[in-house]
């Protein structure tokens, strides 16, 4: 961290909000604007299977990921984590959880499309948002679970007869008014008299949704002398598409479910929605994670990769262009910060959907701009980014936030300079972090100038103060001004000469 004055907007702002001990954590991820989504890709209707797979792919790469993840169910566009109970995952700080999750779920999906649809182009990054929500016991987890399986059954009987009325000629609103206060037995009535198809026929990842889970099963480990096979029991991730509502899953993978009829909505009240406080200035930061083994996978130039940040720079730009209400980011190395206006109303002020959102969206455009930057490279490996959400009620503490985050790209850029004009010129990392330490900033120039001829002052601006993106008016002539604005990206100090220059961005 940068030893300077800024610091105190971390120490006053910042705070780590961790999720109930004892309590199991289930993250439910849902699409955003999926029914959009889905008709832009030409999605079959009621229920495309090869995105239903897609789901049940991410949900399963989720599991091999995330150890702590011990089920997953899914339905349509959305899929609920469940944690164990005792899980210190990310030491249950919410935002992590929360932004990892839906950010790898988000990455996974785009790695993993062409596998589902390989003679379909993505033509719109797809985002998810999402929530957490902790459960004092089991029995509250088996009720959840069972909630979002009799919802899965509700919503695809009801889409099922909706879809065959309108292929058979209705209009979306005649098929609707149709199935206007009908039950299930009436929609079962339907499809058989008027289509000859039984309900109960269709397939069941359509009617039970998706449950992922780790399964045991007995593995062909060797032979023995005589050429006889030696079997071992062992955990393996399943992907099954049975009843969870009753006893008999649940009784068989050793869970304990109380028999009765329960009234699953209750389940809903467990999920508590934090809204933001109003006239603060709301920054989301995004950070991505395991960026050291990410860039070395991906053979990215030590200290800076400029193609590397510049795809940063072009996500960070598209951020702007669907978020209206972002007013500035700024951005170095693996990290970008978003200013909200002050009187932003996104979600409704609503954290978690904030976040997630923007964790997702931001994995998604970094996904779909990866080889315009990097042609010739395949991405080997999903990237994934945290996320967490500040309040500053002042603009000049949101000055002071961004004038930290600067310092911190100095201090570590500085560093990082010298640390591998170290290792590049012979010595090994160890050395090179032996040599550094201790030393201040003119150290470090001196190091520079006298052992490898560099003037730090010499090296690109945007490695040196990172990438500030704003909107600015555009000159079309030098007397005329478009009406609108374009995104800027920037590399310069954000002392006041820049905020008085550009005092309209937190005006508008």
């Amino acid at each position: 961290m940068a030893n300077s004055e800024y610091e105190y907007v971390k120490r006053e702002f910042e705070f780590d909000r961790r999720l109930p001990a004892s309590n199991w954590i289930v993250v439910r991820i849902d699409g955003c604007h999926f029914h959009r989504f889905s008709k832009i890709h030409a999605f079959e209707k009621p229920n495309d299977e090869n995105a239903l797979r897609l789901m049940n792919a991410c949900a399963t790469s989720m599991l091999e990921k995330f150890p702590d993840i011990v089920f997953a169910y899914g339905v349509s566009d959305e899929y609920s984590f469940v944690f164990r109970e005792e899980t210190e995952f990310y030491q249950r700080r919410e935002s992590k959880i929360l932004s990892i999750c839906v950010s790898y779920f988000t990455s996974v999906y785009g790695m993993k499309w062409k596998d589902f649809f390989p003679n379909k182009d993505l033509r719109e990054p797809p985002y998810f948002d999402g929530r957490v929500v902790c459960y004092p016991n089991m029995k509250t987890i088996h009720d959840y679970l069972a909630w979002r399986q009799v919802d899965c059954h509700i919503n695809n009987h009801y889409n099922t007869c909706f879809w065959m009325l309108v292929k058979s000629g209705k209009t979306e609103k005649e098929a609707q008014q149709t199935l206007k206060g009908t039950f299930s037995e009436d929609k079962n009535e339907l499809l058989s008299q008027q289509f000859q198809v039984n309900y109960e026929d269709e397939p069941a990842m359509f009617r039970k949704g998706s449950s992922v889970y780790r399964d045991k099963v007995e593995t062909k480990v060797k032979t023995d002398d005589y050429g006889n096979p030696i079997k071992r029991i062992r955990l393996a991730i399943t992907v099954s598409n049975l009843d969870i509502i009753g006893p008999e899953f649940w009784g068989k993978h050793q869970y304990i479910l109380q028999e009765g009829k329960y009234r699953y909505e209750y389940v809903k009240k467990f999920d508590d929605i934090r809204r933001l406080p109003c006239c603060n200035w709301i920054v989301v930061r995004i950070s991505a994670c395991q960026f050291d083994k990410f860039s070395l996978i991906h053979s990215f130039d030590k200290p800076n990769d400029e193609t590397a940040l510049s795809l940063m720079n072009a996500s960070a730009s598209l951020m702007m262009e669907q978020f209206p209400d972002i007013i500035f980011g700024y951005g170095f190395s693996n990290e970008y910060s978003f200013v909200f206006q002050e009187n932003t109303e996104l979600y409704q002020r609503n954290e978690r959907l904030i976040l997630s959102s923007c964790s997702s969206w931001f994995t998604s455009f970094y996904m779909m701009k990866w080889k315009e930057y990097f042609p010739s490279k395949e991405l080997v490996q999903p990237p994934k980014f945290e996320a967490e959400v500040l309040c500053y009620p002042k603009p000049k503490i949101v000055c002071d936030y961004l004038s930290w985050r600067q310092a911190e790209c100095h201090n570590r850029n500085q560093y990082n300079t010298c640390f591998w004009m170290l290792v590049k010129s012979g010595e090994d990392e160890n050395k090179a972090n032996e040599i550094l330490k201790g030393t201040l900033s003119k150290d470090k120039n001196e190091l520079l100038f006298q052992r490898f001829q560099m003037n730090y002052n010499n090296e690109p601006a945007m490695f040196r103060k990172g990438s500030c993106t704003y909107r600015q008016k555009v000159k079309v002539s030098e007397d005329v001004v478009r009406d609108g604005w374009d995104v800027a990206v920037t590399h310069v100090d954000m002392g006041p000469d820049f905020w008085r220059k550009h005092i309209y961005i937190f005006d508008k």
